[in-house]
């Protein structure tokens, strides 16, 4: 049995070299790979809740027409084979689907082998390391807060008193001289009789608010977020493929293995090369908008408007008492009879006012908020997918 074949039989895993492997970085014709969507040292999230199949993007640069063999390799070392991309055109997304379900995946270091024989070119053996968070995608509810705007009009109290004067006359003193009979006259005024009416100098309405909430729902296509290809091609491949061609196409293309590298060892290396990852996981967030309008928060925000001026009148009556000169009656004469005359009754209104009457009026806030959902066709999910990007 040839050596290749007995270490494809065996499940540890092999360090290799070839003197025509794309290591030999001072040679810019030799085929190379870069990862679009996992990248070497990279760190990713994968949704657990999702049974998409696992899939990687990558690209090719200075290779010959060919296929290249890609192997998928878990934390524990477990290889699976996924599907072939092709080697050219060059710079072009190629998408190779792996056996493995997001759901079915794990949290650890993984692997990417890249085989191929590079038609007449020289023959690419590349490996790209990286870690995945395998966890529910985080799902981030958004509850919005209405702004009520309340108005309200301050009142400027404005006081006008005005100042009245009641004559009060009392009875004047008779003198007797002597004269003539004489008829003494006294006119008396009543007081002044003050009908009282009650009049509002201004009607207040008051607002009270109760908010009217529209939920207006507007669908919009998912965005894809695409890769950026890195500056570093995949490094040289340090595992020995097992699983399906790949073990003897190692053969044809004459690669030379030179030892052995146990399972555990491989293991350890590569976790010793991903921990220097420090960055965290590229987060996928799943953004919604609480639908219960029950739940939103409600912010009253208070609007002075102009004043209003409300002027009243208030009226002072002094009281004057006059006393009139005597009346001088001739000595020696007869007096008649004094002889009263009443002067009409003056009257006047007094005008009583009060503040305001106050009218409470409801009033409702019409609330439109637009709720954003996102659909995503089948068509730009495949289109997003096979350029390795992130949908959002």
């Amino acid at each position: 049995m040839p050596r290749i074949a007995r270490y494809a039989q065996a499940l540890g895993l092999t360090t290799f070299q070839s003197k025509h492997l794309q290591s030999r970085e001072d040679s810019p014709s030799i085929c190379h790979s870069y990862g679009m969507n996992f990248q070497d040292n990279g760190f990713y999230f994968q949704n657990s809740l999702s049974s998409d199949p696992f899939t990687l993007v990558e690209q090719f640069e200075g290779c010959q027409p060919d296929v290249a063999f890609n192997v998928l390799v878990d934390p524990s070392g477990d290889q699976s084979l996924c599907t072939n991309t092709e080697l050219t055109p060059e710079n072009t997304d190629m998408l190779s689907t792996c056996p493995l379900l997001k759901n079915q995946l794990v949290s650890g270091n993984w692997s990417i082998i890249i085989i191929s024989n590079n038609g007449d070119g020289e023959p690419l053996a590349a490996q790209r390391d990286f870690k995945l968070s395998v966890t529910p995608q985080l799902t981030s509810t958004v509850t919005p807060t209405i702004i009520a705007t309340q108005v309200t009009t301050p009142i400027v109290n404005s006081t006008i008193t005005t100042t009245s004067t009641e004559v009060a006359l009392i009875p004047a003193k008779t003198v007797s001289i002597p004269s003539a009979t004489v008829t003494p006259t006294t006119t008396v005024t009543p007081r002044t009789v003050t009908s009282t009416s009650t009049k509002a100098l201004l009607t207040i309405n008051v607002p009270t608010y109760t908010i009217d909430v529209t939920q207006i729902t507007v669908t919009k296509t998912a965005t894809c977020k695409l890769p950026t290809r890195p500056a570093k091609y995949d490094g040289r491949a340090v595992i020995m493929p097992t699983v399906g061609p790949v073990a003897d196409l190692i053969e044809s293309i004459g690669l030379d293995f030179r030892r052995e590298l146990a399972r555990e060892r491989f293991l350890q290396e590569r976790a010793e090369r991903l921990a220097l990852v420090e960055r965290a996981p590229d987060p996928q967030p799943l953004w919604v908008t609480e639908s219960n309008t029950n739940k939103w928060g409600t912010i009253t925000a208070i609007s002075t408007a102009s004043p209003i001026v409300a002027t009243y009148t208030s009226e002072l009556i002094t009281v004057v008492t006059q006393t009139p000169p005597p009346v001088t009656v001739p000595y020696g004469v007869v007096t008649a009879k004094k002889v009263t005359v009443t002067a009409p009754t003056p009257t006047k209104i007094a005008t009583k006012n009060i503040l305001a009457t106050v009218t409470t009026v409801t009033k409702t806030i019409d609330y439109r908020y637009t709720i954003t959902s996102t659909t995503t066709p089948q068509a730009v999910k495949d289109a997003c997918i096979s350029a390795g990007g992130i949908l959002h």
